[in-house]
């Protein structure tokens, strides 16, 4: 007979207050894309930072930023989301797992209203053809590996792992936004907005989500008694 998939507690660890640290961070991630909108003369004159970069790199440098260009494409991200909701799963039952896969999916996801909002056209790319997206502001692939940062550190806390994971996925997540601005299809404070985002997204998701399990497993109980 199969064994009765675990459910596992569905708590994950959130710092206090989780969900308002997502809404004023979006707040601010939404003033700032306002602000680069309404100074867009200044906003395109940061392009010189992703000119630096292009400038001064290597074969390799520019293939590494092709590979990352692939990270928030929906079947990479689908793909990378199912093997953390498997491993996770495996490890402490499925409803965490449901949890992470929500905090890092739909974190990523609500940037998405921040950018139709703010409407920042997006630079032309060194290579001279327009990106298939049409808005710049924050960048998808920073936000993405952000909130990815922060469904892992909370999935992982109290383990010896946490913070070794976080530090690479930080590291990660500015090697990725070093290479929107390489490739030229960002400015500087669309990856800024982009880590804002990220972290404004996880942390709303990650308050959200424990707020209904404790009601959930309250009802649970008292339906019990």
């Amino acid at each position: 007979m199969a064994r009765r998939m675990q459910m596992g507690s569905g708590i994950l660890a959130a710092p206090k207050g989780a969900i308002w640290w997502g809404v004023g961070g979006f707040a601010l991630t939404s003033l700032i894309g306002f602000v680069a909108v309404a100074n867009l003369a200044w906003t395109q004159s940061t392009f010189v930072i992703d000119e630096f970069f292009h400038a001064h790199t290597s074969s390799f440098q520019e293939w590494l930023a092709n590979v990352l260009e692939a990270i928030d494409r929906y079947v990479v991200v689908a793909v990378i989301l199912l093997i953390m909701g498997i491993l996770v799963t495996l490890w402490k039952g499925w409803l965490p797992a449901l949890g992470s896969i929500l905090v890092a999916g739909v974190g990523w996801l609500m940037i998405a209203g921040v950018k139709e909002v703010v409407a920042e056209p997006r630079p032309m790319p060194f290579d001279g053809t327009p990106y298939q997206q049409a808005l710049s502001y924050p960048s998808g692939h920073v936000t993405f590996v952000m909130a990815l940062t922060v469904a892992l550190g909370a999935i992982l806390a109290g383990t010896r792992w946490r913070w070794p994971v976080v530090v690479f996925m930080s590291l990660l997540t500015l090697l990725t936004a070093w290479s929107r601005l390489l490739l030229g299809v960002h400015y500087p404070m669309d990856v800024v907005g982009g880590i804002l985002g990220g972290l404004s997204g996880a942390f709303f998701v990650l308050g959200l989500w424990n707020i209904v399990v404790t009601w959930a497993m309250r009802r649970r109980t008292t339906a019990r008694h």
